[in-house]
C-alpha cells in the first residue's frame, strides 16, 4: 500500500487484460495522470478501450481535459480532493494520517485472515520455546512440556504458509486443547515433524580426523524441534557412534549435531553465537546431550554456567 501522498497512484482498467495496470506520477503535477498513462506498457491505441480510471488524488483541470480527450469510455473515480494553491502541505498531512490508519486496519484484518487460514490449513508441529524468549509471557497460556527444565520447552502450533507466502503459526492454547490429552496432540505433531526431516552429513575430506556433524532440516519448517523427539538422543548416538553429543540450534529451521569429542565443536558454537536469526519463540542455543539428559550450555549473548 502506498503511504507517500506526494506520489499519486493511478489505475487503468482495460477489458481483455487479466489485471488492471497500476502506474503513478507526482501528485502535484498538472499532467500526473498523463505521465502515469505513458508509463503503462500498452500500445497507445488501447486508450480507446480503457473502461475505468482510478486516481488516488482528484485529477487537475489539465488532466481532466486529457482524460476526456484520450479515454472516451472511461469512468473516473478518486479518493482525495485536490487542494487549491498553498494547500498541499495541509492536504498531505491529512491524507498521510488517513493512509496510515487504513494501512493499520488492513494489517489487522490481514492478521486475522492469516490466523484463520493457518488454523484451517495448518499442520500441527512441535515448537521449541526458550525461557529467555522475548515472547515468554505467552507460554503460560499454552500447554507445554520441558525439554530442559526451566530453560527450554516444547509447545504445539498449527503451521502453514500464509497467502503472502510467509510462515504462519496458530499456537495451541489451553482453551483450544480442551479435554484432549496434550500427549496425544504432541505425538501427532512429532509424527508430522519426522515425516519431513532430512539429515545431511557434513565433513572435511581433507581433515578426516575432525569427524562428522549432522544437519537436520525439513521441507517445511521447525527442524530444530527434533531435539524434543523422545528417541532423538538414541537415533543421533547411533548415527554418530557415541552418546555424548553437542547440538546447535541457530534458528528454528536448522539443527546441527556432533560428538562432543569431534573437531566441529567450535563450528557449532559459532553457528549459535553468530546466528543472524532474530529471537522469537526460540533463542539460538547450544546444548549437551548425554545419558542423564540435556543441558543448556550457551544461548546467544548468554553463557550458562556448567556443573560438570
Amino acid at each position: 500500500m502506498n503511504t507517500d501522498p506526494t506520489t499519486n497512484m493511478v489505475v487503468f482498467e482495460i477489458p481483455g487484460y487479466p489485471e488492471p495496470f497500476i502506474s503513478s506520477g507526482p501528485t502535484q503535477a498538472d499532467d500526473c495522470v498523463q505521465q502515469a498513462w505513458f508509463a503503462v506498457p500498452v500500445e497507445r491505441r488501447a486508450a480507446a478501450e480503457v473502461s475505468r480510471i482510478y486516481s488516488e488524488w482528484q485529477p487537475s483541470a489539465v488532466d481532466e481535459e486529457f482524460i476526456g480527450r484520450t479515454f472516451p469510455r472511461a469512468a473516473v473515480t478518486y479518493s482525495f480532493d485536490r487542494p487549491g494553491p498553498g494547500g498541499w502541505e495541509a492536504a498531505y498531512a491529512d491524507v498521510r494520517q488517513t493512509m496510515e490508519q487504513a494501512e493499520r486496519q488492513h494489517a489487522a484484518a490481514q492478521a486475522v485472515d492469516n490466523m484463520e487460514h493457518v488454523a484451517d490449513n495448518g499442520q500441527l508441529l512441535p515448537v521449541l520455546w526458550s525461557w529467555s524468549s522475548p515472547t515468554i509471557d505467552l507460554l503460560q497460556h499454552l500447554p507445554h512440556r520441558d525439554v530442559v527444565p526451566g530453560r527450554l520447552h516444547v509447545t504445539v502450533a498449527a503451521v502453514a504458509l500464509t497467502p503472502q507466502g510467509r510462515i504462519g503459526m496458530n499456537h495451541l492454547t489451553h482453551a483450544k486443547l480442551g479435554t484432549q490429552p496434550f500427549e496425544e496432540v504432541l505425538a501427532t505433531a512429532y509424527g508430522a515433524l519426522v515425516a519431513g526431516l532430512r539429515v545431511d552429513v557434513g565433513e572435511d575430506r581433507d581433515r578426516p580426523e575432525l569427524g562428522v556433524f549432522l544437519t537436520l532440516r525439513r521441507e517445511g519448517s521447525f527442524a530444530s524441534s527434533a531435539l524434543a523427539l523422545p528417541d532423538f538422543h538414541e537415533q543421533m548416538s547411533r548415527s554418530l557412534g557415541g552418546d555424548h553429543l553437542l547440538v546447535a540450534l541457530p534458528d528454528p529451521d536448522t539443527l546441527l549435531v556432533t560428538r562432543q569429542d569431534s573437531g566441529w565443536v567450535d563450528f557449532l558454537q559459532h553457528a549459535v553465537l553468530d546466528s543472524p536469526y532474530a529471537a522469537g519463540e526460540i533463542v539460538p542455543s547450544l546444548l549437551a546431550l548425554e545419558s542423564d539428559g540435556i543441558r543448556l550450555l550457551i544461548e546467544r549473548h548468554e553463557r550458562i554456567p556448567t556443573t560438570s
